[in-house]
């Protein structure tokens, strides 16, 4: 009896109309399959939307805040309208309707419509988690590659601090010296190349170019 009713349902979702939110939601499973195999790289779909047009936002822009675009992954959120709107559209099977007919069809709007409502409340724990994320993010972004002052002494092989100089507070961070033979004095400009994750420090070296290509 159980075969049967899964049988049933699997030919159901590839019925008439039925085939476009099950195609989509077989697209999104591969999607994370890929990811999880690490076979290719997936950043691509993890795109940012520029919602400060000077002409309102559009209805794409719209949909982006209402479903929190921008604050969670654009692939996340995909994937969880595209099982949403897939749910939806196999409740159908229990609506005395042609399965995948025409009023299956008229109702993959307001199906997917509603589906990216409850995507909005679904996500709602996982935006301060992603929020917390972004942040430390975006500091790293205002770090690497730009200049710095040196607030102590430092030579190689010690732990000093810099400022990032920039509108509004300054960001303080932990720095040492990449090349052996370099030091630098209190006040003495740097260029921060990279991060250390493991003991959460930045490496700093002389500038290539003039202070001034820094500014």
């Amino acid at each position: 009896m159980k075969e049967a009713v899964e049988i049933e349902l699997l030919r159901f979702a590839f019925t008439g109309v039925n085939i476009i939110p099950t195609v989509l939601f077989l697209m999104i499973q591969l999607y994370w399959l890929v990811a999880i195999l690490g076979l290719f790289d997936l950043d691509f779909l993890d795109f940012d939307l520029d919602l400060d047009g000077s002409e309102g936002v559009g209805p794409i822009g719209a949909l982006a805040v209402i479903i929190n675009i921008g604050q969670v992954p654009v692939a996340l959120v995909f994937s969880i309208v595209a099982a949403n709107f897939w749910i939806l559209a196999m409740m159908t099977y229990f609506l005395p309707i042609e399965a995948g007919g025409v009023i299956s069809g008229i109702l993959l709007l307001p199906e997917l419509i509603v589906s990216v409502f409850i995507t909005k409340f679904e996500i709602k724990p996982l935006r301060m988690v992603f929020r917390d994320r972004k942040g430390e993010d975006d500091i790293e972004h205002k770090v690497l590659s730009h200049k710095c002052r040196l607030i102590t002494d430092l030579e190689y092989g010690r732990l000093g601090q810099a400022e990032i100089e920039q509108e509004g507070a300054s960001i303080v961070i932990n720095v040492k010296v990449m090349i052996k033979e370099e030091s630098f004095k209190k006040n003495e400009h740097a260029l921060v190349f990279s991060k250390d994750e493991n003991e959460d420090f930045y490496l700093i070296a002389k500038p290539l170019l003039s202070e001034e290509y820094y500014d």
